[in-house]
């Protein structure tokens, strides 16, 4: 098994906008699923959550986008475990168009029993003959991330509704469908569309069968600082450049 995986894919129609370009949860959807596949190759994707019960849950995420895709543009995702450390599994992304380079991020998981929803020891023989791959990390610093919440004085708050289709096979909101959230408020709000840069810190689960979260924005100068909760829960923090 390889330290790395490449998976390739196109830009299919359903997740692009009306210009045409990638939507903003669509580039997340591409790290997810090469996530996902290279996890499958040690038992320690989707086959650990039927088998052992136990999945992994996105903490933190650090990605700098330098150009949306288009429609049927080809896309490969190259991504690597950069360190798995006792419930902690740290992994990142690049994403190429032919040769150029027009994605690269960095992620935290945790790993969590599905009927305690809390963290759990990664089982030693996931660690031992898990591939890690050191250097090469875009953000070496998301331990450390701690982003503050908008300013309640200025921040602009925009109701988002939760789908159906948000609800993932963890039986929880997808990581995904806050970046979807918080594209739909960037719009609401008169803002560009597309981020150049996306740094968000998952706080907590939004139960499956919510109808709406709010999505809360502060502009400061060229990035937006936002969270989306409701009312005084917080499910994620983040700041995005533009």
């Amino acid at each position: 098994m390889n330290a790395a995986l490449t998976l390739d894919m196109t830009v299919a129609y359903g997740d692009v906008d009306r210009d045409q370009l990638l939507l903003l949860p669509g580039v997340f959807k591409f790290l997810q699923e090469a996530a996902i596949k290279h996890a499958d190759q040690f038992d320690a994707g989707t086959r650990a959550m039927v088998n052992r019960g136990e999945s992994w849950v996105l903490n933190r995420l650090a990605a700098t986008i330098h150009r949306y895709p288009r429609y049927e543009e080809a896309v490969r995702v190259v991504t690597w475990s950069s360190g798995i450390r006792t419930c902690k599994g740290y992994r990142d992304f690049r994403v190429f168009c032919g040769e150029e380079l027009v994605a690269a991020a960095s992620s935290l998981w945790l790993y969590v029993s599905l009927k305690t929803r809390s963290l759990v020891r990664i089982p030693e023989e996931i660690a031992i003959m898990f591939p890690s791959r050191s250097g090469e990390v875009f953000r070496s610093d998301l331990d450390k991330l701690k982003l503050a919440p908008p300013a309640a004085g200025s921040a602009r708050s925009f109701p988002v509704s939760v789908r159906y289709s948000d609800v993932d096979g963890n039986g929880h909101v997808n990581n995904t469908a806050y970046l979807d959230y918080l594209q739909t408020a960037l719009v609401k709000s008169g803002l560009p569309a597309r981020p150049r840069n996306v740094e968000i810190q998952f706080l907590k689960e939004i139960p499956p069968e919510s109808e709406m979260v709010a999505v809360s924005l502060d502009r400061r100068e060229d990035a937006v600082a936002f969270r989306i909760g409701r009312g005084e829960e917080a499910f994620a923090l983040g700041v995005c450049r533009l």
